[in-house]
C-alpha cells in the first residue's frame, strides 16, 4: 500500500479543475419585496409608558453580571375631563315699561272631577294639559278608579268597551299613554318615565281621559293630576 505522502498530490486529476463556488441566494425578508425594506434593527413599536433609569427594575440571572428580567411600571393613566356648563337662557321683551319673562316648563297640577257614577260606569272627557306634548308625573284619586289616558279620541272610543286588566288590542298600542288601576288605598300613582301626546291633526292641548268607577258603590271620582307640559301652547 503506498504511504500516505504518495497518495496525497497538489494538484487535479487530468480533466478536472476545482468548480467555481456558487454564491448563495439572498433571503428577503418580509417586507423587502417592495420598494419599501424594512429596517432590521428597528426597536418594536410600544405605546408611552412610564419607564426612566430611576424606575426600571432590572434583574440578572447567575453571576454573568448581564441583566436578564426587567419589570416596567404601568402606564399612568391621563384623562381629559370634560365640563358641561348648562346655561339656561332666559329670553325677555319689554314694552311701554312692562316686561314679560320667560322662565322654562313648570309642573301643573289639573283637576278632574266626574259626574256621580255607577258601580263599573265610565265618564269619557277631554282634559287640558296646556301643551300638545306632556309627561305625567303622578295622579290621586279619592276612591278605586281605573284611569286612561289616549292621544287621540277615536283610539278612545276604539278602546271603551275592554275591560280592566284586559290587554289592549295591537292596533291601539301605539295611541295608550297610560292605563292604570288604583284599587288599594292610599290612590296614588307616580309616573318615572311616561310621555304623551295629542296625535289629532291639528295638534290642541288636549289629553282624552276615560274614568272607569271601581268602587263596591256609586261615586263621584275626583282624581289630581300633575303634568308637565313639553312645550308652549302656541
Amino acid at each position: 500500500m503506498p504511504s500516505l505522502k504518495d497518495t496525497l498530490r497538489s494538484t487535479s486529476p487530468d480533466g478536472y479543475v476545482p468548480a467555481a463556488p456558487s454564491p448563495s441566494a439572498p433571503v428577503a425578508l418580509p417586507g423587502e419585496a417592495n420598494s419599501f425594506t424594512a429596517n432590521r434593527w428597528i426597536r418594536s413599536p410600544l405605546p408611552p409608558i412610564n419607564a426612566g433609569p430611576d424606575t426600571l427594575r432590572q434583574f440578572d440571572d447567575g453571576d454573568q453580571g448581564v441583566p436578564r428580567r426587567r419589570l416596567l411600571p404601568l402606564p399612568q393613566i391621563t384623562s381629559s375631563g370634560s365640563v358641561v356648563n348648562n346655561t339656561t337662557v332666559t329670553p325677555s321683551a319689554t314694552s311701554g315699561g312692562s316686561s314679560t319673562s320667560v322662565t322654562g316648563i313648570t309642573a301643573k297640577t289639573l283637576n278632574y272631577v266626574s259626574p256621580l257614577l255607577m258601580v263599573g260606569g265610565a265618564s269619557v272627557q277631554s282634559l287640558n294639559v296646556a301643551s300638545k306634548s306632556y309627561q305625567l308625573i303622578s295622579a290621586t284619586a279619592n276612591g278605586p278608579c281605573e284611569i286612561r289616558i289616549y292621544g287621540s279620541a277615536a283610539a278612545q272610543a276604539a278602546d271603551f268597551g275592554r275591560v280592566s286588566y284586559a290587554p289592549l288590542a295591537a292596533e291601539l298600542g301605539n295611541n295608550m299613554v297610560t292605563d292604570i288601576v288604583l284599587d288599594t288605598a292610599p290612590y296614588v300613582w307616580n309616573w318615572q318615565n311616561r310621555v304623551g301626546c295629542n296625535s289629532q291633526t291639528p295638534q290642541a292641548n288636549i289629553a282624552y281621559l276615560t274614568v272607569f268607577n271601581g268602587g263596591a258603590a256609586p261615586q263621584s271620582i275626583q282624581i289630581s293630576f300633575v303634568v308637565l307640559p313639553l312645550e308652549t301652547s302656541a
